[in-house]
């Protein structure tokens, strides 16, 4: 029997996501094992998961229907749709089969391992080096030390996600290690993140990504420095954008909602900027975009880190004239450089005392606001 069994609404059933709830539903009515659930109030629910499935098309996983071989290569569903992106960005895209064989006997390699993240993600690294590869999976089982094997199967057969319940597949095992210095330690914690895990809500879980996933953060914390909290923004919003005549509506909290229009695009100019003006609350304001789809000659400014001290930044767009040489020793507050716009001046001080390891930009330069303008070694 089971206590529990997962399912999904209708729309969003089959292929790689669980079974239709609404069929089980009414599979089960007035039966022993009745689930007691409205079938209309569970079909009610249909329509809206409907309409964001196809909202969501673009990220589809390609299946069109349920298939039996997922009884050979055991593959987790969530896993399979991201294998098909993985294929497709290899070039491997008309061998998925190919990758399928490759997965079952990646995991047969590995000692049939229990597939969850991120276990399943080794034999898939695995999976795709040897289609890639077009290994023979005996030869490599054979003789591993003939092949380049991914971190995550190095790092796998090291311990670092645990001992196997089964054992670990030997000679194999040690023939993967032979020669590899891999140290497994526990990540020392500073007090500030120790103090912080013990907190709770959101200052915890920023703490754990950090920690946890510090790539993924980063990246993310970039974006929302440049463009905000995207998460308000309409699911057809954030894909494909603003149309023009089309006035949309932004809830940024609770009570607080954001009434946007798109009103013109203008020309891209050199370095593939636009400048769109947009009404927002009624007032016209300028925004200035950078058109990917304009093949650009200039080469793009380095950005200043906020997170670096050291580094010294145009506080807003204008004509940069810097006061400072490499080598020059400056003190915290001292002007290292001059920037001038719309006929007005001001000066850029360094935030830290220290030593100019770096001029990012000739004596005088038109730059953007945040383009880096000096680096300053404390």
């Amino acid at each position: 029997g089971a206590d529990a069994v997962d399912v999904a609404s209708a729309p969003m059933s089959g292929t790689t996501s669980q079974p239709s709830a609404s069929a089980l539903v009414a599979a089960l009515a007035d039966t022993e094992r009745d689930t007691g659930l409205s079938l209309d109030a569970v079909s009610d629910l249909e329509p809206y998961w409907e309409a964001v499935r196809r909202l969501y098309r673009p990220f589809e996983s390609g299946l069109a229907g349920p298939t039996g071989r997922v009884y050979r290569h055991e593959i987790p569903g969530g896993q399979l749709s991201n294998l098909r992106q993985q294929a497709i960005a290899l070039g491997l895209a008309d061998d998925f089969e190919l990758i399928e064989d490759m997965y079952a006997a990646a995991d047969r390699i590995l000692g049939r391992i229990p597939k969850v993240t991120p276990s399943s993600k080794v034999v898939g690294d695995l999976a795709l080096q040897l289609a890639a590869a077009k290994a023979d999976p005996a030869d490599f089982e054979r003789n591993p030390q003939d092949y380049d094997i991914p971190d995550s199967v190095v790092g796998f057969m090291a311990g670092e996600l645990g001992d196997l319940p089964g054992g670990w597949p030997e000679p194999f095992r040690t023939r993967v290690l032979q020669g590899r210095d891999v140290r497994i330690g526990v990540t020392p914690l500073s007090a500030e993140d120790r103090a912080a895990l013990e907190l709770p809500g959101a200052e915890r879980r920023r703490t754990l990504n950090r920690l946890l996933f510090p790539q993924p953060t980063e990246q993310f914390e970039t974006i929302r420095e440049l463009f905000g909290d995207l998460s308000v923004l309409d699911t057809d919003d954030y894909l494909h954008g603003l149309r023009p005549g089309q006035e949309h509506a932004v809830r940024i909290s609770r009570g607080v909602e954001v009434l946007i229009a798109l009103e013109a695009v203008g020309d891209a100019d050199e370095s593939g900027m636009r400048t769109v003006m947009v009404v927002m609350n009624g007032q016209l304001r300028p925004v200035f975009v950078r058109d990917r789809g304009i093949a650009v000659t200039t080469t793009a400014a380095e950005r200043g880190d906020p997170a670096k001290p050291g580094h010294v930044s145009a506080p807003f767009s204008g004509v940069v004239t810097l006061k400072v040489e490499e080598g020059q020793v400056v003190a915290a507050g001292q002007p290292v450089a001059s920037i001038e716009a719309m006929k007005m001046e001001a000066a850029i001080t360094s935030p830290v005392a220290g030593r100019v390891a770096r001029l990012a930009v000739p004596t005088t330069q038109q730059v953007d606001a945040g383009d880096l303008l000096v680096v300053v070694e404390p």
